[in-house]
């Protein structure tokens, strides 16, 4: 087996280390949950011992008692008076035991379920704070993936290889002492066979990790197939393609099943090696047994017990086995996590960042240079200023960094060299929080969510009442067929607005804006792909609402750039300032 195969303590370690924070508020719980495992434990060590009483006691009454039998009859007596004590004795361990059991499943089920949300929660936080490049790599399906399925895997993990491993080993550990103090030399024929176990949950464990690790990357492909297919559905039916993604999915479905077939076989055959390695100790525990009872070493009764603790010996190291298995394939999940968890931003406050406020909204921007990784230049010493209050116009050919140019002011990415200033203030002096603040954006597909409409426009300012959002809406525009609509603005959207026409999606977005009331105002090609008479409509909105607001636009239809207060033209690389020529650089009449 190769070095890497192996599903190593260190490993499990470092995941446990990392994730059992999320476990300390619950401790408590988790106190009183480990408290009746012992309980359980306890009914486990002590279940067998009211049938060897009634068997060594009753049944084959021994000449020479052992010390536990001394003390029994001497309290009890023979008879029916030590039959009825051991009956009672067998209902009170099992009710008892019972009790702490479902005591015990409550406790470490819930606090489970919790840790799990906690993890997801931490997960999902540190996701949203990761910088554009990390999102531009990943695709949203295998954040999904992770979120979801990884996440439910921890549970095992944490609990699996925390908790329960715990109160395991305190039966086995308790189950060994007694099978001693019984007879030393047959608890070390029941111990003879634990080398055996420990090869098989070695050998076995890292095979499971790697087929485990194969089927949740078989489950996160197939959740970017599946994203891709529904969100794409308008092209996929236009092209009539049904067929070709059924395929597609197909493929991706098949090849994660085939993973966890292979992960469910590993497990199986491990687990079946188990039992007749367990199987092998037993008749060396019965063989060997006999042969001390026939030696009158212990007693019938003993030999019971023994075989009985031989049982509750065995389903510990069974359970463990499995869990084993379990823990295998949640350390490949949990692997998953910590490569996200383990990423830092890019883009962060600097040590002595502050806040912006009360800017005059002049924007310089000076000998910028950027690339996208592993990219040419989009951006090669580019030097612009906005006035304060104006609205500029960025043309130039697709791909050619205009949305970058927006990208970069909002700090979505950082540039190689130059800088962007606010004011004379370099924006990495400015918290993130601040900076963006002063920014509101409209997109060419500005998104939307699926809920209510009202919860759509408050996007751009949480605390806004009932008025603000109405007030923004008849700014839009968007209040007139808004309370066409059935529900008005309690209206819940479709995924991504698809129930609502593109003009009437651009007008809650403007409306989104509005309610910013943000200084800096971004329209980043706010009218593709809307007919004439709309984009007309709502030109005449985004000049109301960029009026007394530095605006950057983007563009490069003329009546979006009938906007402009000045148009400038990206040039190789390059804005094209006063002193190109009149073709490159224009100024509106």
């Amino acid at each position: 087996m190769s070095k890497n195969r192996k599903l190593h303590p260190a490993t499990i370690w470092r995941l446990l280390r990392r994730l059992s924070p999320h476990a300390r508020p619950y401790r408590t719980k988790l106190a009183l949950g480990f408290l009746a495992m012992c309980f359980v434990a306890l009914a486990e060590i002590i279940r067998p011992w009211p049938v060897k009483i009634v068997f060594d006691g009753i049944l084959i009454p021994q000449e020479q008692p052992d010390f536990v039998m001394t003390q029994v009859l001497s309290w009890v007596g023979s008879g029916q008076s030590l039959l009825w004590l051991c009956c009672i004795a067998i209902l009170g361990i099992a009710v008892l035991g019972g009790l702490a059991g479902y005591v015990q499943s409550t406790l470490i089920a819930g606090v489970g379920q919790r840790v799990v949300a906690d993890i997801r929660l931490d997960l999902y936080r540190h996701v949203q704070r990761l910088s554009h490049s990390f999102h531009d790599s990943v695709s949203t399906a295998e954040i999904v993936s992770r979120l979801t399925s990884d996440v439910r895997m921890m549970r095992d993990l944490l609990i699996e290889a925390g908790v329960l491993f715990a109160a395991r080993s305190l039966v086995l550990i308790g189950t060994v002492l007694i099978m001693a103090l019984m007879d030393w030399r047959l608890t070390l024929a029941a111990m003879a066979i634990l080398p055996a176990l420990a090869f098989l949950t070695h050998r076995y464990g890292g095979r499971i990790k790697d087929a485990a690790r194969h089927q949740r990357r078989g489950e996160g492909r197939i959740a970017v197939v599946m994203t891709e297919g529904i969100s794409g559905i308008s092209l996929v039916k236009g092209f009539a393609n049904e067929a070709y993604e059924e395929a597609r999915f197909s493929e991706q479905n098949l090849s994660s099943a085939e993973a966890g077939v292979m992960a469910t076989r590993i497990s199986a055959e491990m687990d079946r090696l188990v039992q007749v390695v367990l199987a092998i100790g037993t008749c060396l525990v019965m063989w060997y047994g006999v042969t001390r009872v026939q030696a009158g070493g212990i007693s019938p009764g003993d030999l019971l017990v023994f075989t009985a603790y031989l049982t509750t010996l065995h389903k510990p190291i069974r359970r463990m086995s499995s869990m084993s298995a379990r823990v295998a394939k949640a350390t490949a999940s949990g692997e998953r996590l910590l490569e996200v968890l383990d990423l830092n931003p890019e883009i962060t406050d600097r040590p002595n960042a502050r806040k912006a406020h009360s800017l005059r909204r002049w924007i310089s921007i000076i000998d910028l240079t950027f690339a996208y990784p592993g990219c040419e230049p989009v951006l090669k010493n580019a030097t612009l200023t906005l006035r304060a209050g104006e609205t500029v116009a960025l043309v130039g050919p697709s791909g050619m960094g205009k949305s970058s140019v927006a990208k970069l002011l909002m700090r979505f990415y950082e540039p190689q060299s130059g800088r962007i200033l606010l004011d004379g203030t370099d924006i990495r002096d400015l918290t993130l929080d601040s900076l963006r603040e002063q920014i509101a954006v409209v997109l060419q597909d500005s998104p939307l969510f699926a809920a209510t409409i009202r919860e759509n426009i408050a996007y751009g300012r949480l605390d806004a009442d009932e008025e603000d959002i109405a007030a923004a809406a008849r700014a839009s525009g968007a209040d007139r067929f808004i309370r066409r609509l059935p529900q008005g603005y309690d209206t819940v959207l479709g995924e991504r607005g698809e129930t609502l026409s593109g003009g009437q999606r651009q007008r809650i977005a403007i409306a989104r804006a509005l309610l910013r009331d943000a200084p800096i105002l971004i329209l980043d090609e706010p009218l593709t792909g809307l007919d004439r008479t709309t984009a007309a409509e709502l030109v005449q909105t985004l000049k109301m609402i960029s009026r007394d607001r530095t605006t950057l636009l983007i563009a490069h239809d003329d009546l979006t750039l009938s906007m402009a207060d000045r148009i400038v033209h990206l040039v190789d690389r390059k804005f094209a300032e006063d002193g190109f020529p009149p073709l490159v650089l224009e100024r509106k009449a």
